[in-house]
């Protein structure tokens, strides 16, 4: 072969070579803007929207593992966690620990989708009358460290009540209201354990006199 012709085969793969470099370069800067508006739509609580946008941007990455890949399906995990896919969000982590090892930020977030089941089979408990089991379920979320989960949260009003704690649910859902001020349900409520304690005290007072 003369020297011509290997100066342009070299030429040629110094040209792909190139090429393949810019494709990737393209294609990690289309995942990470993508990874970009994904957390936007998370942080806006478009959870669907944000779910599909990682998908896109793990799409992009061209079959790529890396750092960059790993940040986002850990963003994937908490959006499919704040749409209340569990089951999404478990197989999302489980990758994560799989391919990158248990890292304590996947170990936390596997405590908090245990704790956030605990809660659920909670709310069943007390749609059951299932009251031992119920207060069981939230001790043990709870000690999960999951204390700020709004239906948590309610679930602990829920079981005052039933368990006639008027004064203490009636504390709790003003908590509760103070977070989620919007919430119809706990609004009617709060005006009702507002008029059993008043007519407890009234009571409490016509005794006393």
């Amino acid at each position: 072969m003369s020297d011509i012709n290997i100066i342009k085969k070299y030429l040629r793969i110094v040209s792909l070579l190139g090429l393949l470099l810019l494709l990737t370069a393209c294609s990690s800067k289309k995942a990470n803007e993508l990874r970009l508006q994904g957390i936007e739509e998370l942080q806006k609580a478009k959870y669907e929207k944000a779910i599909e946008t990682f998908n896109e941007a793990m799409e992009q990455s061209d079959g790529k593992v890396g750092e960059l890949q790993f940040d986002i399906l850990m963003y994937r995990a908490e959006a499919e966690y704040m749409s209340g896919d569990l089951e999404a969000a478990e197989k999302t982590i489980e990758t994560l620990r799989q391919v990158n090892g248990d890292k304590d930020e996947y170990i936390r977030f596997q405590s908090q989708l245990d704790a956030k089941r605990l809660v659920s089979q909670a709310t069943e408990a007390l749609d059951s009358g299932d009251l031992e089991t119920a207060r069981a379920r939230l001790d043990e979320a709870e000690a999960l460290g999951i204390r700020n989960d709004r239906d948590l949260q309610y679930d602990e009003v829920v079981y005052l009540e039933k368990t006639a704690q008027w004064e203490e649910a009636y504390e709790e859902i003003k908590s509760y209201l103070n977070q989620y001020p919007d919430d119809k349900e706990a609004q009617r409520e709060e005006k009702f354990l507002s008029t059993r304690i008043s007519a407890l005290r009234n009571n409490e007072a016509m005794t006393a006199g």
